[in-house]
């Protein structure tokens, strides 16, 4: 990173209102850690009976941070600073803060803060609600929490406003200036691949070989593995934490220095704590990267979720799922379960990784049919947000576009409707996995070109090199710049949906002899 760049990630302390506005999102920054931090215990470590208690706190800490983000001296100061830091002596960070705080300002004083304290109650019940349900198969006892965040939402997108339809409001809050017209584009030529290389599979008659994971792996053994792959990745456990929770995520609290990541287990199914690991991982090693300099801000993140999804599906499938990757990392995996493995070699274990079937759950998706899962659920988002169809209607509608779509039809709503915890909570991140393929695709493709000894640095067990790459041209920056002018910086080009098509084409004609 040349100077010029590292003092683009200051911020200019020699303006006054600079310093000013650093002081209001310093505070907002903090409070909002402590409410990530309470929304980290709730999903790993909580009380079953404490979920009414938290809601209040939850919904209390929501309106302080409301509070702080209608203040109108935070308007003034914006106001004051949007043309000013256009000047060429203050720094890229000075820009990216005003941006972020003009977002988030303008945002906040749309919604009353009454209201924005009962999503927040909802939002922390929901999640209780959820987690009885999809593991009592009961929808019903979910479907008014549901209801109750549909109805929030679309007045959220009503008071934001919007140009084409209700639901690219919702878009906007994940991935600044995307539209579901512009999803459509994105996502055709991916449903299109996925469709064929999938029918070709199907029509080629060549099986992968599985055997090898048909077997029983400890959990206890599963986490030491998962230790080793996270810090073979660059994960850094004196800043992080590793712990179980239903749905596997990620969180920061504002800052690199804290970082944390969930997983979970099932002895029957190793690839699942394993690929959710090193999904996980690619989140967490991209907040870890982000510049001290930008810590208790906003520029404190990735730069949008599509950018994070980019990361994450970057780790896990274009390093994690590859052949080269498990040449270098089959022998702590024999070591862990030399049982299991010790007649196994990694080309053989990397294939049955990269199995592909048509199967109910997203997060143990094939790289082949995981976009139509996404395709599904933002189809189905969009008309729900629009009004085009209603919450009770949900299971029959996911039961007929995954017989479309996957042609397999989830037995019960536990491995249809309510595998996903995203709905609890609100609506528009689904198409941020798919963005994130569509990026990480570019960014493997330009790492490739950069380092010409990729696959031969990986069979040695080196992946530090690439998170070097990555930290010095992408993650240090944070959120600094908007998604397209990020990686315009990382890959020289927007973004571009061919780069995924044709990593796709060949990856699977190759394991599968097409």
């Amino acid at each position: 990173m040349t100077a010029t760049e590292q003092k683009n990630l200051q911020f200019t302390s020699s303006d006054e209102h600079i310093r000013e506005l650093l002081t209001h999102m310093n505070i907002i920054s903090d409070l909002g850690a402590f409410s990530a931090l309470a929304d980290w215990d709730q999903q790993t470590g909580m009380p079953e009976g404490a979920g009414e208690a938290r809601a209040h706190q939850m919904a209390t800490m929501q309106g302080l941070i409301h509070e702080r983000l209608t203040n109108p001296r935070l308007g003034e100061l914006v106001l004051q600073l949007e043309e000013v830091v256009k000047q060429p002596e203050y720094t890229d960070a000075d820009r990216g803060l005003v941006y972020h705080a003009r977002r988030s300002y303008d945002q906040s004083t749309k919604l009353p803060r009454e209201m924005v304290e009962e999503m927040e109650r909802v939002r922390v019940k929901s999640f209780e609600a959820w987690v009885k349900a999809r593991h009592n198969n009961d929808f019903a006892s979910f479907s008014p929490w549901l209801q109750r965040t549909v109805e929030f939402q679309r007045e959220v997108a009503d008071r934001f406003g919007y140009q084409e339809c209700r639901y690219d409001a919702l878009l906007d809050l994940y991935e600044p200036g995307l539209t579901a017209s512009r999803v459509d584009v994105l996502f055709a030529p991916v449903r299109e691949v996925s469709a064929t290389i999938l029918k070709r599979i199907q029509e080629s008659g060549h099986k992968v070989d599985t055997s090898s994971l048909s077997n029983t792996f400890p959990v206890e053994k599963q986490q030491e593995l998962n230790k080793h792959l996270l810090e073979s990745m660059g994960y850094d456990f004196n800043r992080g934490q590793m712990a179980v929770s239903a749905h596997p995520f990620t969180t920061s609290f504002g800052s690199p220095l804290d970082v944390r990541l969930t997983t979970r287990y099932d002895e029957k199914n190793l690839p699942w704590s394993i690929m959710s690991s090193l999904h996980e991982g690619g989140h967490a090693v991209y907040e870890q990267g982000c510049a001290p300099s930008l810590l208790r801000t906003p520029l404190a993140s990735g730069a949008s979720m599509g950018v994070h999804e980019s990361q994450s599906r970057l780790w896990e499938n274009g390093i994690g799922r590859s052949e080269a990757f498990w040449r270098g990392q089959f022998p702590i995996v024999q070591r862990a379960f030399p049982e299991q493995f010790q007649n196994l070699d990694a080309k053989t274990f990397a294939h049955a990784l990269n199995h592909v079937e048509p199967s109910l759950i997203r997060t143990e998706a094939d790289e082949v049919t995981y976009n139509l899962h996404i395709i599904i659920r933002f189809e189905i988002e969009r008309a729900l947000i629009n009004g085009d169809i209603a919450v009770e209607s949900l299971p029959s509608i996911w039961s007929s576009k995954y017989k479309e779509y996957l042609s397999v039809e989830p037995p019960t709503d536990s491995l249809g409707v309510l595998q996903d915890v995203h709905w609890s909570s609100g609506f528009g991140y689904f198409p941020s996995y798919t963005l994130g393929n569509l990026y990480g695709a570019q960014i493997y493709s330009k790492l490739r070109s950069v380092f010409p000894d990729f696959d031969a640095r990986l069979e040695q067990g080196d992946t530090r090199f690439v998170l070097s790459w990555l930290q010095e041209n992408m993650y240090a920056y944070g959120a600094t710049y908007k998604p397209a002018d990020l990686l315009k910086r990382v890959v020289g080009e927007e973004a571009d949906p061919q780069y995924f098509v044709r990593y796709l084409t060949e990856k699977f004609s190759g394991i599968y002899n097409l």
